[in-house]
């Protein structure tokens, strides 16, 4: 009975799992032959039926001619009605089949739909009706018993079913937890929960936060999980093929800190009293782009900029938003940055100060006169993304007492290491229209008009960011009175970039528009 169980547990479990989607209707299922899907075959046919002494129908299956089905593999069985499977002969572990393989259901059965993965890599799906070639062999048998002999194997499975009561065991192989077995410190936006199940019968499905992974024969699974700051309790779920069902929680701690190794003299952010209950920030950075070259530490300057945000400025950390490399796609610009986003729905009018930070890529259109900042899904051969002049309409219209923008992008077209984002194309100088900026709205920029936007490679960040993040800590404040404003941290970035770059062969002159008085840190 333990070996039957491990039959039906490797048809649930088949490592390609599978999701079965039919084409054909009910009254086109076929009786013999076999059946093509879209533009490829399923690599089998239906030969035969034969009714087994237990009472069950053995299904008798034959590999085609077909070149391409040499190496066939089975992804998927299903019948109908549900569950009538109750064994496999000579189909392999991986999926694999000889010249022929079959399947052993109830004689209930009405369909069988099969899919295949043929040498070619593609998929193809048969659906065979059954019902009258099992009521034939049923008629012919020399067992007359073979009904009385089916309901008893039936009987034998529902028994060891209602004896089972035991639920599958669960390891945890990684995150590794601590002494006492109680959490795992992790400083990373996601982590891998990697474990095993295993029960005496089978383990059919596992679940890591709610959501179905795949499980390998053996119980070993792993999951991706995405962790918000602070505790993660983490849930797994194990149930075998009986229904018996276990449960482990794993608490997840993501600190709140860059390790050691990378730190930069700008990494660990100056703690003020500064206290803004209702401002709200936007932080995007995309250092890995899906269609065009890296923009070299764009992500950790948005991960420390977020920092100098929570400890410097004083906003709240569940009022910061980040969105990093795939993450930061044009839908997530939508989501966060829309007229109707996220920054939209949670401005406290009149009180709410503004903060939008972008490190990456800034493209340009010389036919329309735009420039925009690039999300990771976009191609610069065909859009520029989100475009600076509605950026700057929907920020204005959300009804905030002040926006602050830093744009540590250049709208060139070329990365921070001078490479062109689109293939053979030449720089492009694009100048922003001054009065494309609202009254209310600060942007500093890294470059201006056809310079780029480097990176300093030696403290992993953008060369603006570096300086904007330095200032912000206190080197900007001139004449000393323990305030930075927007003319401070102006200039003193601008005169240490503009050095920078010059020491590097080349010229980057930081930008400003807007107001130019407001205070941005205060140190007391």
């Amino acid at each position: 009975m333990k070996s039957l169980y491990k039959i039906l547990y490797f048809l649930k479990t088949l490592s390609f799992i599978l999701i079965y989607v039919s084409k054909v209707s009910s009254s086109e299922f076929i009786d013999t032959g076999y059946a093509m899907i879209g533009d490829y075959y399923a690599c089998v046919f239906f030969k035969s039926v034969e009714i087994l002494d237990n009472g069950y129908a053995k299904l008798k299956f034959v590999k085609t001619s077909d070149t391409n089905c040499k190496n066939a593999k089975i992804n998927f069985a299903k019948t109908h009605p549900e569950k009538q499977i109750r064994g496999v002969f000579n189909l392999n572990k991986n999926g694999t089949f000889g010249e022929t393989f079959s399947i052993t259901v109830t004689p209930e059965t009405n369909y069988i739909g099969l899919s295949t993965l043929n040498q070619g890599g593609n998929d193809g799906t048969a659906d065979f009706r059954v019902d009258k070639s099992i009521k034939s062999a049923q008629e012919i048998v020399d067992n007359k018993n073979w009904m009385t002999n089916f309901n008893a194997s039936e009987s034998k499975l529902e028994e060891t079913k209602a004896l089972d009561k035991t639920s599958p065991s669960i390891q945890l192989l990684s995150p590794s937890l601590n002494q006492n077995g109680q959490f795992a410190k992790v400083d990373t936006y996601t982590t891998f929960i990697r474990g095993k199940a295993s029960d005496d019968v089978g383990v059919m499905n596992i679940l890591v936060q709610g959501k179905k992974v795949n499980t390998k024969e053996d119980g070993s699974f792993a999951a991706k999980v995405k962790l918000a700051f602070g505790r993660n309790d983490i849930l797994i779920q194990a149930e075998d093929i009986n229904g018996n069902i276990s449960e482990k929680t794993i608490t997840i701690i993501r600190e709140e800190f860059i390790s050691e190794q990378t730190l930069a003299d700008v990494d660990l952010p100056p703690k003020t009293k500064m206290n803004n209950p209702d401002a709200l920030a936007v932080v995007i950075g995309i250092e890995n782009y899906q269609y065009v070259p890296d923009a070299s530490f764009a992500y950790n300057d948005a991960e420390v900029f977020r920092e100098y945000l929570a400890d410097t400025l004083g906003f709240k950390k569940q009022r910061i938003k980040i969105a990093a490399n795939s993450k930061a796609t044009q839908a997530e610009f939508s989501k966060l940055l829309g007229s109707n986003g996220w920054l939209a729905r949670n401005v406290v009018n009149g009180k709410s100060d503004i903060v939008v930070y972008f490190s990456g890529h800034g493209i340009a259109s010389q036919k329309d006169n735009l420039t925009g900042i690039l999300p990771f899904d976009v191609d610069p051969n065909y859009a520029i993304g989100l475009s600076m002049s509605k950026l700057y309409q929907d920020l204005a219209s959300m009804g905030a007492r002040s926006i602050t923008v830093y744009l540590d992008a250049c709208f060139t077209g070329q990365t921070r290491e001078k490479n062109m984002l689109i293939a053979d194309a030449r720089p492009i100088i694009i100048v922003p229209k001054l009065d494309a900026i609202p009254s209310n709205m600060t942007v500093l920029s890294a470059a201006s008009s056809s310079q780029i936007s480097g990176a300093l490679k030696e403290k992993e960040h953008g060369l603006f960011t570096y300086y904007v993040l330095k200032g912000l800590g206190g080197e900007a404040d001139s004449n000393k009175d323990n305030n930075i404003n927007v003319t401070e941290l102006n200039e003193y970035v601008s005169m240490q970039v503009q050095l920078k770059a010059a020491m590097d062969g080349r010229e980057q002159t930081p930008e400003l528009q807007g107001d130019a008085n407001r205070v941005l840190v205060r140190f007391q």
